[in-house]
């Protein structure tokens, strides 16, 4: 009875020992967890502050790349006509459009105002000292049919220039900023009305 009873005592030391090994272990192991859980968040903030770094120099790239193909368009576009003026290509392309359409039409009202006088000369019998006087000759006298024929089928796209303005037509017409602040374009040339003095002669 009493060895049983010692028995008895021995094992339950053993397994109060047990017990105390096994939550000591699961303590232990849910400490471990909690630090892990505690360090993931900082491990996560870390990787999305690399993805944040990441898509800001992205952007700041595609910027910089979208910045440096804006400034080569521009030069493309500043250069085109820059021989002699200050103007974009859009309005020195419209103001050549306009002469096209106003000649075309035979509109000399409206070619009159585009006119930079005088034009023409005494030598030539057709010099002109303002609007009056150019839509009197044009009336009159008016334009070679076969430059009018040719200028008819011209296109935009073949417009020239160099120091002495923007060419229309192989020469037929000219025309050049007169004030390069407004940038005001002028005809300084038409058909067989040459700039008075100028430079202009072919």
């Amino acid at each position: 009875m009493k060895s049983n009873l010692l028995s008895y005592c021995a094992l339950i030391a053993v397994c109060s020992m047990l017990t105390a090994c096994n939550g000591s272990s699961d303590n232990a192991k849910s400490t471990d967890i909690q630090v892990e859980k505690v360090a993931e968040p900082a491990n996560s903030a870390s990787s999305e502050d690399k993805d944040d770094i990441t898509e800001k120099e992205s952007k700041e790239a595609k910027d910089a790349d979208s910045t440096e193909a804006g400034t080569a368009a521009s030069s493309t576009e500043e250069s085109k006509y820059d021989v002699f003026t200050d103007a974009s290509n859009a309005e020195v392309e419209a103001f050549a459009q306009k002469v096209i359409d106003a000649v075309n039409a035979k509109d000399w009202n409206t070619v009159g105002d585009m006119i930079q006088y005088p034009i023409g000369s005494k030598d030539d019998n057709n010099l002109c000292n303002n609007k009056e006087e150019f839509i009197a000759y044009a009336n009159k006298t008016g334009f070679n049919e076969e430059e009018m024929t040719t200028l008819a089928s011209w296109d935009i796209s073949d417009l020239w220039a160099n120091w002495q303005g923007a060419c229309i037509n192989s020469g037929s017409i000219w025309f050049r900023d007169v004030d390069t602040e407004k940038k005001e374009f002028k005809i300084v040339s038409l058909f067989d009305l040459r700039e008075a003095g100028g430079e202009i002669t072919d």
